[in-house]
C-alpha cells in the first residue's frame, strides 16, 4: 500500500512530450517508441527539482531526473533495449546467468540495481561492478 504524506510538497501533473527535458525526449525517441506513450507524469518537488515518469501503453516505464537523464527503466518483463545498461553489468549477467535478460534497471550516483527474468535483484557500484545478489 502506498501512502502520501499530506505535508507533502510534491506535486504531480500530466504533461506533454514536448514539456519533457530534451535529453530525456532524446532517450524515449532513441530507445522506445514515442507514439506508445501513455501518459507522461511531471512530479515537482520543492527540494529536489522535477522528476518525470513516461509510461507506455504495454505497461513498461521510465523514469527522469530534473535534467532529463535516465533513472530507472522497467520494462515489464520485457528485457531492457541495447544500449541502455552499461557493457560490463551486460558482460556480469551474461556469464553469471546466460538465459536470463535485465528487465529493470535503476541508478543513481553511486549505484546501478538490476532485476533480472529470473526475479534475482543483483547490485552494482557506480563503475558497474559487481557488488551483491539482493534477496
Amino acid at each position: 500500500m502506498v501512502m502520501f504524506a499530506a505535508t507533502s510538497q510534491a506535486q504531480d501533473k500530466v504533461i506533454t512530450f514536448e514539456q519533457l527535458p530534451q535529453a530525456a525526449q532524446n532517450f524515449i525517441k532513441k530507445h522506445f517508441d514515442a507514439q506508445k506513450v501513455s501518459y507522461i507524469k511531471e512530479d515537482s518537488n520543492f527540494m529536489s527539482g522535477n522528476d518525470y515518469e513516461v509510461k507506455f501503453n504495454d505497461g513498461k516505464k521510465v523514469e527522469f531526473d530534473s535534467k532529463g537523464n535516465w533513472t530507472e527503466v522497467d520494462m515489464d518483463k520485457s528485457a531492457i533495449p541495447a544500449g541502455i545498461v552499461p557493457e560490463n553489468i551486460i558482460a556480469h549477467v551474461n556469464k553469471a546467468f546466460p538465459n536470463n535478460s535485465i528487465v529493470q534497471i535503476e541508478k543513481s550516483s553511486r549505484k546501478y540495481e538490476v532485476e533480472l527474468s529470473n526475479g534475482l535483484d543483483l547490485h552494482f557500484n557506480s563503475k558497474g561492478e559487481f557488488v551483491r545478489i539482493d534477496d
